[in-house]
């Protein structure tokens, strides 16, 4: 008898340790395309994920239950693709054989979401490096976004993906607009 209770107390503690995987998240970016090509230009583009985890969002709903959110397709790659598209608007192309290097550093980008019992709070961070390497030298610079929100009853999926989606479309935005990285283009590839 003893063993069947030891049985059907590991069968337990094991059901209750294990959690369901949460589908992947979608994310789709949307890049600030130019009006008009402004340079000829050719860099190779890289990118990494320099985080210590995989994951983009974590849902504490309180105790033990938090839950983690994997990206359908690598964050890096995602962005990359995206200021890809942004960089060829504005003339600057990728090649392989260029000598110049733009390199995408994720360094934090994470959906933390509070979940209460009539609200949730969620908190976002991110922050990317471009670091763009030259014969005649090296360009470094750091790209931030942070929203935080509270909002009724329980988050959703599509909120949380909606909430890093904004803060990569912001600093998309916001490198397009950034004169200094142009201008060290311009003048050094």
């Amino acid at each position: 008898m003893k063993k069947y209770i030891v049985i059907a107390a590991a069968l337990l503690l094991s059901a209750c340790a294990s959690r369901p995987a949460q589908p992947p998240l979608a994310l789709t970016l949307t890049p600030v395309l130019a009006q008009q090509a402004t340079s000829q230009l050719a860099v190779q583009l890289s990118s990494k994920d320099d985080r210590n985890h995989n994951y983009i969002a974590i849902v504490d709903s309180g105790a033990t239950n938090v839950e983690e959110f994997q990206p359908e397709s690598n964050i890096a790659s995602t962005f990359q693709a995206a200021l890809k598209k942004q960089f060829a608007s504005e003339g600057i192309t990728v090649n392989t054989a260029s000598t110049s290097n733009i390199a995408i550093n994720i360094q934090q980008a994470l959906v933390k979401v509070t979940q209460g019992l009539v609200k949730h709070d969620i908190d976002s961070q991110l922050q990317i490096e471009l670091v763009v390497t030259t014969p005649k030298g090296t360009f470094s610079k750091k790209y931030s976004a942070r929203t935080t929100k509270q909002e009724p009853f329980k988050v959703t999926r599509e909120e949380i993906a909606q909430s890093l989606e904004k803060m990569m479309n912001s600093v998309l935005k916001e490198i397009a607009k950034d004169g200094e990285l142009h201008q060290y283009l311009t003048e050094n590839v």
